[in-house]
């Protein structure tokens, strides 16, 4: 009997299969959390991919960050009232002091427009600007009716140079109507700068020797400059004694009568 009373019962433990493990519970909640995550990140490359974008930039345009330190271009906006060729050499000009990135050009340029020329940008389609060139080249079509009238090279068909008109007056003349020319070809300017010359020393002297460039004329045209205004120089500081020297020329010489010595 006392050896049946020492003997404990083995009492089955009760095992729930419906209750986890703790190991197990931390799986399934790494499990779950990542699931969540991946749920999250590929519900937001969905609404990244089927979301317009509203930037004409490509998107390798739009990777390329800003400087740190950069500053605004000075000049004025453009509204599109004005010729848009010389809005962009403008723009490019100061930009151009800073950065050669043609990505950078692209970003930096709707920060010079305003008015209509910015509600133009705004309203292009989406990713279609890649490169600066192409941005250039749809500003200045949009714009084309603001551009100036651009004379021809006939315009220096009629151009020559008067018989009173200094050398330095006519190149000056030449030159600023030559600037208006959209794409003059120096041969073409050359041609006309020659055949409107007066008969003189510099037109003589490109009779004898003509000029290969444009440059080596106005380099000769300058020498030709200094020979003219220095003569003019001397004939105007000369120009008051001859008158004088003239008219002493044409007094008449009187001589007056030899004095009566004393007779020895």
């Amino acid at each position: 009997m006392k050896e049946k009373l020492a003997e404990k019962p083995e009492i089955p433990e009760a095992v729930d299969n419906n209750i986890p493990s703790r190991d197990h519970a931390n799986t399934d909640t790494r499990e779950a959390g990542s699931s969540y995550q991946e749920n999250i990140r590929l519900a937001s490359n969905n609404a990244l991919n089927t979301a317009p974008r509203r930037s004409p930039f490509t998107e390798t345009i739009l990777e390329v960050p800003l400087p740190g330190t950069w500053n605004n271009p000075t000049l004025n906006k453009y509204d599109g009232s004005t010729d848009p060729d010389e809005h962009v050499n403008a723009y490019l000009t100061q930009v151009g002091f800073h950065t050669a990135e043609d990505a950078l050009w692209c970003r930096i340029f709707p920060t010079s427009l305003k008015g209509a020329a910015l509600s133009w940008f705004t309203r292009l389609p989406a990713q279609s600007i890649d490169c600066f060139d192409t941005l250039a080249a749809k500003f200045g079509a949009q714009f084309t009716t603001s551009r100036p009238h651009h004379l021809t090279s006939i315009a220096l068909v009629n151009i020559r140079q008067e018989k009173s008109e200094t050398l330095r007056a006519f190149m000056n003349r030449f030159s600023k109507t030559a600037l208006d020319i959209r794409n003059l070809s120096p041969e073409v300017a050359m041609h006309h700068m020659v055949t409107a010359l007066k008969p003189g020393p510099f037109s003589d002297s490109l009779c004898m020797q003509p000029a290969t460039t444009l440059d080596e004329l106005h380099q000769r045209a300058t020498k030709y400059m200094q020979l003219e205004e220095l003569k003019e120089f001397r004939s105007r500081v000369q120009a008051p004694d001859a008158p004088e020297r003239r008219r002493d020329r044409s007094k008449p010489t009187h001589f007056g009568k030899p004095k009566d010595f004393p007779k020895a």
